[in-house]
């Protein structure tokens, strides 16, 4: 969750003060980073579903690679995390780690504070929440294509990565179980 949380002296929120701006900005910076992580990982091979060890290094490299050219597995792991950051903005993390638990009130609340009442009618803060992911996910979906862009030039690969490597659109994730998904 990268800059939403501060993990020093027991850990803490870094988002309380935020608004829906900053919030929406912060989390775009935590999942373009999450991406990039996730590359550096399966490119290194340190994810078992990069690895193949029975082979040379050129057979090997074309092994661990997916036709996109990405290491093998790394689509999916940046679907996957998208997902878990979308289900801890609407509140549906099934993560156990209190501090998950912690930004998703938190979240909650920034964005109820920042939606206006609209007279005559009661709108919870799940409405809310929900309303405003629908508002932001093609953007956020934006800083994993930003995140793969950046792997490029960060890794001076020759070719070029578009960002649309590991999808147009955002992955819905609806069709199955948060916590299937991470054994997937």
């Amino acid at each position: 969750v990268g800059n939403l949380w501060d993990k020093s002296y027991g850990g803490r929120s870094n988002i309380k003060n935020d608004t829906k701006e900053s919030l929406k900005q912060k989390i775009k910076n935590a999942i373009q980073k999450e991406a990039e992580l996730l590359y550096e990982y399966h490119d290194k091979g340190t994810a078992i579903i990069s690895q193949n060890d029975k082979k040379g290094q050129k057979e090997k490299e074309e092994k661990n690679n997916d036709s996109n050219g990405l290491p093998k597995g790394f689509c999916h792991a940046v679907q996957r995390s998208f997902i878990d950051y979308k289900n801890m903005i609407l509140g549906t993390s099934v993560n156990i780690y209190e501090y998950i638990g912690k930004l998703q009130e938190d979240i909650k609340k920034i964005i109820e504070k920042g939606t206006p009442q609209q007279k005559d009618k009661t709108v919870g803060g799940a409405e809310n929440v929900n309303a405003w992911w629908k508002e932001i996910e093609g953007e956020m979906w934006g800083a994993v294509k930003c995140g793969i862009k950046t792997i490029n030039k960060k890794q001076k690969k020759n070719g070029t990565y578009t960002g649309d490597e590991c999808g147009v659109s955002p992955p819905t994730g609806n069709d199955e179980d948060q916590f299937v998904s991470w054994f997937k």
